[in-house]
C-alpha cells in the first residue's frame, strides 16, 4: 500500500484529557469548575494512524497564531493541507510565501491551508513570538499557523511502540505535505514544494 511519507527517527508525544477539578472557594462557599485546556499534539485512537492513503489522520489540536486552538476534527468537511515546515529550512521560507494566495483561492470551496510549524530558526521548539513572525514575514492573514513541535507531532522510531505512525506523523524531509479530504482520510502527502502540483493535488480533494 502507498505509504504517505518517508520515515524520520524523532521522539514521541501521547497527550491525554485531565479530568475537570471540583474546587471550593474558601471565603464564600461557592464551588466553580475549573476546565483544563485542550490537550495539545496527536491523540492517538484505535480508528486511526498516520500511515497510509486511506488511513484515516488522528486528531491532533495546537495553538494558531490567535492564540486559540487549531483542532483538526473541528474541520471536517474541508479538504485540509498540511504544511509541515521549519524556520530553519530556507525551502520552507519560499514556500510560504504562497500560502495566503492559495487558500484564499480555494477557501469558498471548503478547503484550508494550515501550517504546522515544528522548529524555530534555532532547531527549539517555536514559541508564540515565533509563529507570530512567520506569519507577518509571508502576510498570512486567514490561514492558520500552528505552534507545534517535533515531540508534539512527529511519531517515535525508537520501538517503544507497536506500530509507527500512531501517536504521530513520519517525516523525513521539510518542507512535508499532507493532503486530508472531506472525509478526514489521507489521499495524498509529498516532500518539497511545487505551486502547481500542489494545487492539482488540491483540486483532486475538492
Amino acid at each position: 500500500m502507498k505509504k504517505l511519507f518517508f520515515l524520520l527517527g524523532v521522539l514521541v508525544v501521547v497527550s491525554c484529557q485531565p479530568a475537570k477539578l471540583e474546587t471550593k472557594q474558601k471565603d464564600t462557599g461557592e464551588s466553580f469548575t475549573y476546565t483544563p485546556p485542550p490537550p495539545v499534539g496527536v491523540m492517538p485512537a484505535d480508528d486511526c494512524r498516520q500511515i497510509d492513503i486511506g488511513d484515516k489522520a488522528c486528531n491532533f489540536a495546537l495553538l494558531d497564531q490567535n492564540g486559540d486552538i487549531w483542532e483538526l476534527y473541528k474541520h471536517e468537511g474541508k479538504v485540509i493541507l498540511l504544511d509541515f515546515s521549519t524556520m530553519w529550512c530556507g525551502p520552507c521560507q519560499a514556500a510560504g510565501a504562497y500560502t495566503q494566495t492559495i487558500q484564499d483561492n480555494y477557501e469558498a470551496q471548503g478547503f484550508e491551508f494550515v501550517t504546522v510549524l515544528l522548529e524555530n530558526k534555532y532547531g527549539e521548539e517555536p514559541a508564540e513570538y515565533d509563529v507570530d513572525s512567520w506569519v507577518s514575514d509571508h502576510n498570512i492573514t486567514t490561514a492558520p499557523v500552528l505552534q507545534g513541535s517535533k515531540d508534539k507531532m512527529i511519531d517515535s522510531q525508537d520501538g517503544s511502540i507497536a506500530e509507527p505512525g500512531v501517536t504521530g506523523y513520519l517525516l523525513g524531509a521539510y518542507p512535508t505535505y499532507i493532503y486530508i479530504g472531506r472525509d478526514m482520510k489521507f489521499y495524498s502527502g509529498h516532500v518539497g514544494f511545487s505551486e502547481e502540483y500542489m494545487r492539482q493535488k488540491i483540486e483532486e480533494g475538492l
